[in-house]
């Protein structure tokens, strides 16, 4: 065996040894509106919304603001479209519809955007 394949054959060992897990455990995306309202905010943020799950034993891998990209009435007072988006384990899904959250593939036209 030559030397470079003898490093390489190294190399690409030591990268195998370090890999991140080749399994990670499965997720779920889930929602619920922020409760906020146009032209006065407020709502909930999304790490006061993440105790509803934790409080009911459910881990949160993830959490973002994001709005549900539907078109909304434009009045004062009316729902403007925020919601919060978190990530769980798939195992828990139904635990979390359970609190009135939704999973997010039910919601095509939702995106992620920077919390204000």
């Amino acid at each position: 065996m030559t030397p470079n394949r003898l490093l390489l054959l190294l190399v690409l060992s030591a990268l195998a040894a370090c890999g991140s897990d080749a399994n990670p455990p499965a997720s779920n995306m889930v929602f619920k509106s922020r409760g906020s309202v146009q032209c006065t905010g407020g709502g909930t943020p999304p790490a006061v919304m993440s105790l509803e799950l934790t409080n009911a034993g459910i881990v949160v891998l993830s959490s973002a603001c994001g709005v549900d990209g539907l078109g909304h009435v434009a009045v004062c007072g009316a729902p403007d479209g925020a919601i919060n988006i978190f990530e769980i384990p798939e195992s828990q899904a139904s635990d979390a519809l359970s609190l009135s959250f939704f999973l997010l593939s039910t919601l095509p036209t939702a995106s992620e955007v920077p919390c204000s």
